[in-house]
């Protein structure tokens, strides 16, 4: 029998002792895995009921007070069992935490953040559940996103291609496909996604941005520092293809690629590349 089961037997005894499992209990402790569903609870006002978090997860900035338990592959169910959680919360499956969770005697709820369909599911859930301020903040995203498509209205519908990642020099890139939460906030702006009819996030040559031919191309960079050079790397280059410099943009905001509370900043900043 495994080390980790002894521990989080002793763990179960304990909370079984403190009423843990109990339906009476409420559920004020979340053990919550993932910077898209962490910014979320705190968008919703639940974030004084987190106990623990993703590695990955740093905002707000009250995140860096709490406990870290891991990531998806490699969570640390001992150190989730001493927090004591009342629920566990990811994005995404993980039958590691379902297992732990089942053996605690509390709920695995989990989310999805690939469309922004999905991002309202995760809402609506997490108001069904606790309420707080989680329907204010599905309002106020549905506001933000009719405001921006007021102000595209006098150059929509433009095609955009999302670059996720490209090596500077290289031939091929990843872009932003059609089932992806970039493709959704661009259409509720009454634009279009520039992307392969296939696949999430391809793989797409140069030759066949050139065949899509994208209005604009807006390159992510989350979190990068040397701005001045990334945005002068990528503009010569895609000069070089035909695309005129005006129409290449570069984004670094951490959170650019983070569908989760800030989706609305997202939305707004790709809307300001296009203006």
């Amino acid at each position: 029998m495994k080390t980790w089961f002894f521990l989080l037997l002793s763990s179960v005894l304990l909370c079984s002792c403190s009423g843990v499992g109990s339906d009476s209990r409420e559920d004020n402790r979340f053990v919550v895995l993932g910077p898209s569903l962490v910014e979320l609870m705190y968008a919703s006002g639940l974030g004084s009921r987190i106990v623990g978090i993703d590695r990955y997860s740093d905002w707000p900035e009250e995140t860096g007070r709490l406990p870290q338990v891991g990531g998806y592959i490699d969570p640390s169910l001992e150190q989730i069992a001493s927090l004591n959680p009342t629920s566990i919360h990811i994005s995404g499956e993980s039958p590691m935490l379902r297992e732990l969770a089942e053996t605690l005697g509390i709920p695995c709820y989990t989310y999805r953040f690939d469309t922004l369909a999905d991002v309202f599911n995760s809402v609506d859930s997490l108001d069904a559940r606790y309420g707080a301020q989680a329907s204010d903040f599905r309002d106020e995203l549905d506001e933000k996103l009719d405001s921006l498509a007021a102000k595209m209205e006098s150059i929509a519908p433009i095609s955009v291609m999302i670059v996720i990642y490209h090596e500077r020099g290289s031939c091929s890139m990843t872009v932003a496909g059609r089932s992806t939460f970039f493709a959704d906030l661009l259409s509720s702006v009454n634009c279009v996604i520039s992307a392969p009819g296939t696949g999430s996030w391809p793989l797409i040559s140069a030759e066949g941005v050139i065949a899509l031919s994208p209005d604009h191309i807006v390159c992510l960079y989350p979190g990068e520092t040397d701005t001045l050079e990334i945005i002068s790397s990528e503009k010569n280059y895609w000069m070089e293809l035909g695309f005129e410099s005006d129409r290449v943009h570069c984004l670094f905001e951490p959170y650019i690629m983070i569908p989760g509370g800030r989706i609305g900043l997202i939305a707004q900043r790709i809307c300001a590349c296009l203006l």
